[in-house]
């Protein structure tokens, strides 16, 4: 029997389907046998649009010869914006189904999938001709113009739709804090870095930034919303104070989740502010020393963003309050010391921490003063000066400062000066 044409062409697409199966494999990590059920029946058609560029071409006969990493590698480099839009189109499908079946096992490999998906939409938002001839298609063309303007949606609100998507999968595992819903927070975060691969324009970029941060943000908040019902329940029943750090803890792995986001650490801040007044005023130290343990690493995290970028005063006088509780707890002094350093630091206008700052360092002078038994080193003097000198500065009101002046008189007249 003659080999005809269509023998060719079917060969030719098993072959293919051959390949992406392969492709899809080596990317979410399973054998090439258990693949076919997540992709379309048509995936096959990536590398069919593949084979129409010439280096694709290429790529695809290392493929066939068992060399899948390099068709991956020249996917990844791929330049987007110059692809023609039947190839965009299959990597943007080819991108979604691989991140659908990692997000489970890998929620950072599944970012990067859905944000080369994203990527991929961008770019064919950009030559928009495609998407409105998709949708005609779709819609019917025999219907009439105002018909297919109510049921279609613009080129550039495409990409939109995925942002949407995938938003949609963090605020669905927000109770449970599911690994689908980390993985669409590192994607939603990334938006500019697709917009990068695809050669987006300004605007695209701008619109796809606004929708991703507005429904990171809304996920995040469904997330903390849980916490705060149940810390203000505490608060009516007038339990905040023994009950508000088991609430509080959650918090915890809602700040993993969200891959540490600032957000989350805000909202700590706030709820441990009010937890930590009660028993501030309540004198109750290892209660409240208890209460700040679990959260010194956001603690620190938000103050580090703080110190890099000053346009975040408004946050630093929550933060700068969280080191004075710290310093307040804290026996030890040169860690005392060290909160309260750091408090004014964060905001230098923090009464709080310039007070007890300002005790800190009276201490600290009274401290090396009562070293002194028989000889002081007139350079140790000079140091016990500019420490009362820097508390005074910080804050005169200190009732340690009369305590600790009055003692260096004492040890100027009784002690010999060397």
């Amino acid at each position: 029997m003659a080999w005809r044409d269509s023998d060719e062409i079917l060969l030719q697409r098993l072959e293919d389907e051959a390949i992406v199966e392969a492709l899809f494999a080596s990317r979410v990590g399973v054998e090439p046998s258990v693949t076919p059920s997540r992709l379309h029946p048509r995936a096959g058609g990536l590398v069919a649009e593949l084979r129409k560029l010439p280096a694709g071409a290429e790529a695809v006969t290392a493929a066939v010869g068992g060399d899948v990493v390099r068709l991956g590698r020249f996917i990844d480099d791929l330049e987007l914006r110059a692809a023609p839009p039947e190839l965009l189109h299959h990597l943007a499908l080819f991108h979604r189904t691989a991140a659908t079946a990692l997000e489970h096992r890998s929620p950072e490999s599944a970012a990067n999938a859905w944000v080369h998906s994203l990527a991929a939409w961008l770019a064919l938002a950009e030559e928009r001709l495609y998407l409105v001839q998709l949708e005609q298609l779709v819609i019917g063309g025999d219907a009439t113009q105002k018909r297919r303007a109510d049921a279609g949606i613009p080129p550039e609100r495409i990409p939109l739709e995925l942002v949407a998507d995938v938003a949609k999968r963090a605020e669905s595992t927000a109770a449970d804090l599911g690994a689908p819903g980390r993985a669409a927070l590192l994607a939603l975060a990334r938006t500019d870095e697709a917009a990068r691969i695809a050669g987006a324009s300004p605007e695209a970029t701008r619109r796809a930034r606004a929708e991703a941060e507005r429904r990171r943000n809304a996920a995040i908040e469904a997330a903390l919303a849980v916490i705060a019902e149940g810390l203000d329940e505490a608060n009516v029943r007038g339990e905040l104070a023994t009950s508000g750090r088991t609430l509080l803890l959650r918090a915890v792995p809602v700040w993993t989740w969200t891959s540490y986001d600032e957000a989350v650490e805000h909202f700590v801040v706030e709820r441990v502010d009010k937890i930590g007044w009660e028993l501030y005023r309540a004198r109750s130290w290892d209660a409240l020393r208890y209460l700040l343990d679990p959260f010194r690493p956001m603690f620190e995290n938000l103050a580090s963003r703080i110190e890099r970028d000053p346009s975040r005063i408004a946050y630093a006088a929550a933060c700068a309050q969280m080191f004075v509780f710290l310093a307040e707890v804290d026996r030890y002094l040169p860690r005392k010391l060290e909160m309260a350093e750091r408090a004014v630091k964060i905001c230098p206008t923090h009464r709080n921490g310039r007070l007890v700052l300002a005790a800190a360092l009276c201490d600290q002078a009274m401290e090396a003063m009562r070293a002194m038994v028989v000889f002081a080193l007139r350079s140790e003097l000079e140091r016990v000066e500019v420490l009362l000198e820097r508390a005074e500065s910080l804050y005169p009101q200190t009732s340690e400062l009369p305590e600790a002046r009055s003692m260096l008189v004492r040890v100027r007249k009784g002690r010999i000066a060397v």
